[in-house]
């Protein structure tokens, strides 16, 4: 068969996912969607064999801006007579409706009109009760007046489904989707409250602002794509919820593209142009698609393949496994985020977001393991030091320190002694008047045989605390370093973050 028109094959397309995409649906008959008769509406029920009438398929079907009389077949089997009831016939539809079936009149949905002042929007997911006595075996013909007046969008298909089923409540035709993805907007609820916890500690330089939006904007995406299946609205509230899902999309793409640029540690001039740049690729390319599927799949899509980009760029530079998961999970989501474009983001595509979140939020966790690692030992460190800076007066007026280079021993002042720097398996000893020693062994064996005013104020510096003349913050940013000591001699070393404020302390 060769499909010669794109509608027909998305009719195809939409008609599988209705008639296979959930548990409840499979107990109900839905009328042929291929074959359904259109007239214009307005006036009585149509013979459906005037001039103005056209046979297409039912997602082809537009009541929007007008109103039309449907004509469908509802084929029933036989086990339709071995039940009891009660049954129910299902509309999905962005319209106002009544809806005839074998001739009954079985209800409305708002008032159906031929303009919007008239027209008494209905609700977008309805059901009509159906007497036993109405439906019988084999052919039914079910008639449709809709029409749709008081809509924000145009959509390419507003009508979503016309089956027959058991009477229940409309949104259980969802299934336990809905439910499943319940549990999923818990954790991310979870999620935010975790951050903003961390926000409020001292730990929160540490989590970015960024993050905290990401798990934020997909709770409320998540929320708005499942109301359909919590609560049944009337239909322009869907193209309110419709605008709604796009603005979220597209600020989770612009989120995430963001918090990857500054993981992936991106110069914040570069980062500004390549944010710029992907966000106004991406707005055209969702202005000009045509189906509102498509549009949220883009405004996802777009920064994702973006964000692989740079992660991929990341991790040639660094070669580090942070970068290696970046890329990964970010293929895994834009696989996912093409899959579920037919179905509207389906369960696949939020599984795949929390746990793409989860995997950020894991990797930060780590992170902030490790500094409180750092910060217990600096804490043992300053600690160290104070109990030395309590026994100083108890130190000699004058000591010494032992050099030894093969046979040959050489002993050093060491009030001459001003600071001291790590050089691979040996110190380098500054002196006074500009001499210079070697001792050989580490920083750490060394400061165990100086008196407590030495203090290591950097990862390979020490330095004798009654040598320093002056405090100052980096502010040449040309120059590594966060702040500097400077020494009698004339020299200045660099001073750890952390321990900056000790060393103030100390001084003063």
């Amino acid at each position: 068969m060769r499909f010669r028109d794109s509608r027909l094959l998305r009719t195809v397309l939409c008609t599988l996912l209705v008639l296979s995409g959930n548990v409840f649906a499979l107990d109900w008959t839905h009328i042929n969607y291929h074959q359904v008769w259109v007239c214009p509406g307005g006036g009585p029920i149509p013979t459906f064999e005037e001039p103005a009438c056209k046979t297409q398929s039912f997602f082809s079907s537009d009541p929007q801006g007008q109103a039309i009389w449907l004509k469908a077949r509802l084929h029933l089997s036989e086990h339709w007579q071995e039940r009891t009831g009660p049954y129910a016939f299902y509309l999905f539809a962005k319209a106002s409706s009544e809806v005839y079936l074998n001739g009954r009149l079985l209800g409305t949905n708002g008032r159906v009109a031929l303009d919007g002042q008239q027209e008494l929007a209905g609700r977008m997911d309805t059901r009509f009760y159906v007497p036993t006595d109405v439906i019988k075996e084999g052919e039914n013909w079910v008639v449709m007046h809709l029409s749709s007046h008081q809509s924000l969008l145009r959509l390419s298909s507003p009508l979503h489904l016309a089956a027959l089923g058991e009477y229940q409540n409309s949104t259980e035709y969802f299934g336990i989707e809905p439910h499943i993805q319940l549990s999923i907007l818990c954790v991310l609820v979870l999620g935010v409250l975790y951050l903003l916890i961390l926000r409020l500690s001292p730990l929160r330089a540490q989590i970015p602002a960024g993050l905290l939006w990401l798990f934020g904007i997909a709770a409320v995406q998540l929320a708005l794509e499942q109301l359909r299946g919590w609560i049944s609205y009337p239909y322009p509230l869907h193209d309110v919820r419709l605008i709604l899902i796009l603005l979220c999309a597209l600020g989770f793409g612009c989120g995430l593209l963001a918090y990857l640029l500054r993981s992936c540690q991106v110069l914040i001039n570069t980062r500004l142009t390549i944010l710029a740049l992907s966000m106004s690729l991406t707005l055209l390319m969702v202005f000009f698609s045509p189906g509102f599927d498509q549009k949220t799949t883009l405004a996802v899509a777009f920064p994702v393949l973006v964000g692989i980009l740079v992660s991929g760029r990341y991790y040639y530079q660094s070669r580090t496994n942070k970068a290696l998961i970046f890329v990964a999970t970010q293929c895994a989501f834009l696989l996912a985020s093409i899959l579920s474009v037919q179905s509207f983001h389906s369960l696949l595509f939020y599984i795949m977001v929390t746990a793409l979140l989860g995997v950020f939020l894991g990797l930060h966790i780590r992170h902030l393991g490790e500094l409180q690692i750092q910060s217990m030992i600096d804490q043992q460190a300053i600690a160290k030091l104070q109990v030395k800076l309590a026994q100083l007066d108890k130190t000699d007026a004058q000591q010494y320190l032992k050099l030894t280079f093969g046979s040959s021993t050489e002993r050093i002042d060491i009030g001459q002694l001003i600071w001291c720097r790590a050089a691979g398996d040996y110190v380098e000893l500054h002196l006074e008047g500009g001499g210079e020693r070697l001792y050989s062994g580490s920083l750490k064996s060394l400061i165990e045989k100086l008196p407590a005013t030495f203090m290591q104020v950097h990862r390979s510096y020490l330095v004798d605390l009654d040598k320093v003349r002056k405090v100052a913050l980096n502010k040449d940013k040309a120059v590594a370093g966060y702040a500097f000591l400077h020494l009698s001699d004339g020299q200045r070393v660099p001073v750890s973050r952390r321990l900056i404020g000790q060393v103030r302390e100390s001084i003063e």
